[in-house]
This record gives C-alpha cells, sequence and structure tokens, in this order.
C-alpha cells in the first residue's frame, strides 16, 4: 500500500487543497499548505507517505507531488478555473543521487515552484510552464520542469465527442506480470500485462488501483502513463535497475480506456539509458526517456 497512514498521522490540509490538487480521496492528497515566496514563486509543504518496497524513493510519489504542487499553484494563484479539463504535455525530472529516504514513516516534503513569468503575465492563462525544486528532510531529491494546459469544459467536450462519458472500469483487465520484475511488491501495483514478446506489454488498467485512479476520468491520466514507462524501463533492465539520472516525458494524444495500449521498451545508445514507448491505434501517445 502506497500511503501508510498508520504511522505519524498527517496533518489536516485546509479546505480546498483537495479540489485544487484534483485529489478526491483525502489520504491521497500530499500538500498540507502553500504560500507565495516572490511574484511568481512559490513555497509549498507535503507529507509524503512510507515508502514501501526495496527502492530508495517512490517514483510514484515524486510524480504526483509535481502534479499536485503545480495544479494548487495554477488554480490557487493564478485563478485557473477548476472547471477547465488539465492538460500535461511535458514533464521532466532531473535526480541527483540522494540516500534512501527512512523506512516506517512518513516524510515532510517541501517543493519551490517558479512558473514562467511570459506566461504568468497573459490575461488569459492557456499553459503554465513551471520549475520544481523538491526537499525532503532537507535534502535535494529532485528538480523538474513540466508544462501544463488548460480547456474549457466545452471546448473539451467537442474535443472528445463520444468518448467524453465512458462506463468506468468496464474494459477488460488482463493479469499482471510478475510483480518482482517491474519493481513492485504487490500484483495490484502492475500495469503492465504480458504481450506478444519480450520488451513489449500491454497496457492494464485497473481502477481498484486508487493511487493512479483516484476518481472517475474520461482518458488514461498521464501518471498512470509514467508508471507504466516506469514499470517498462524495470522490466527490460531486470534484474538490475534501469538508469533513473534523468526522466523525460513527452505526451502527444490521449489513451483510450477501451483500445489496447502497447508498451515497448529499448535501450538507447547511451549506456544505461532506455525508451519506452506506448502506442495505441497505430500512433505513438508518449514517449519517456531513462538517462544515467
Amino acid at each position: 500500500m502506497l500511503y501508510d497512514t498508520t504511522l505519524d498521522p498527517r496533518p489536516s490540509a485546509p479546505p480546498g487543497l483537495g479540489a485544487y490538487a484534483h485529489i478526491r480521496r483525502e489520504e491521497h492528497l500530499l500538500v498540507t499548505g502553500w504560500e507565495r515566496a516572490a511574484r511568481h514563486e512559490f513555497d509549498l509543504d507535503l507529507v509524503w507517505p512510507a515508502v514501501q518496497g526495496d527502492l530508495p524513493y517512490d517514483p510514484r510519489v515524486l510524480a504526483q507531488t509535481i502534479r499536485q504542487t503545480g495544479l494548487v499553484v495554477a488554480h490557487g494563484a493564478y485563478d485557473v478555473p477548476l472547471t477547465h479539463q488539465t492538460v500535461l504535455s511535458a514533464l521532466s525530472f532531473a535526480l541527483p543521487a540522494c540516500p534512501p529516504l527512512p523506512r516506517g514513516r512518513t516524510t515532510s516534503a517541501r517543493v519551490r515552484v517558479a512558473v514562467d513569468e511570459g506566461e504568468a503575465g497573459r490575461r488569459t492563462r492557456r499553459t503554465l510552464r513551471m520549475t520544481f525544486h523538491v526537499q525532503v528532510d532537507g535534502a535535494t531529491l529532485a528538480r523538474a520542469e513540466s508544462e501544463f494546459g488548460w480547456i474549457p469544459e466545452r471546448v473539451y467536450e467537442r474535443l472528445r465527442g463520444a468518448r467524453r462519458h465512458v462506463e468506468w472500469g468496464a474494459w477488460p483487465v488482463p493479469d499482471p506480470v510478475d510483480a518482482r520484475t517491474v519493481g513492485r511488491t504487490r500484483p495490484a501495483e502492475v500495469v503492465l500485462a504480458a504481450a506478444d514478446r519480450p520488451g513489449r506489454w500491454l497496457l492494464r488498467n485497473d481502477v481498484g488501483d486508487h493511487q493512479l485512479f483516484d476518481h472517475p476520468v474520461d482518458h488514461v491520466p498521464g501518471l498512470a502513463l509514467l508508471e507504466a514507462a516506469d514499470q517498462a524501463a524495470r522490466a527490460l533492465c531486470f534484474p538490475r535497475s534501469p538508469a533513473a539520472g534523468r526522466v523525460d516525458a513527452l505526451y502527444r494524444r490521449y489513451v483510450e480506456f477501451d483500445l489496447p495500449c502497447l508498451i515497448e521498451a529499448e535501450p538507447l545508445a547511451d549506456p544505461g539509458a532506455v525508451r519506452v514507448t506506448g502506442t495505441q491505434d497505430g500512433e505513438e501517445a508518449f514517449r519517456v526517456d531513462f538517462r544515467p
């Protein structure tokens, strides 16, 4: 279980943070508070759940940290309407070497978010480019960059058409691969199923995994795709761990729940580097590169 609330109870988050972070399940909300540090800079406090398994930190929590802090700043500081649909088009991490996080207890994190002033100064904000400096227990864990975009609901309805509304959880979910090969401890955490050859998998979307699927949506969330890429890179390199000094994710199109999505991993020319691509209906939907 990712969110362990049995030790060191979390402080209560101020009202509204869950809505800003697009989180309905309170146990999944990481952000506990935020404040403006400069005109376009913000400091956010978070509580990270206890680390599970053998990884030095949980990449799912790091990805959620970027997502939640970016959304809180967008809605809380730049008045992006909560009714708009969020689009994550790019996400990058730089991960300096750091000691493993403590086991058996929650961890305090602090994130400095800087918003690109050129985008922030526009009267109508359709995109915001942000940089993130993540510190855990006072030590730098990651630096990240992202680009968030927003679409008004009426435009989104036209864009998605009949796919705007899905029967939640009605699609088939194939059996998972061995959790050990993808760096996870439980089959329920695995988002990959076996495909027709080594280095290729099928995406499995089990909405019972509330960590990735906090609430019903009409397409596979970007962080679920990032998790699939992470697991594919680990499976390709198993029993070794893949390089993770830098992670670059690029999203090109929506991934639908009711169509097969192929996840493929291959080594790159740089030693230790891996590229993972997701393809649906013959088109590349996303790509994630892992580099030393």
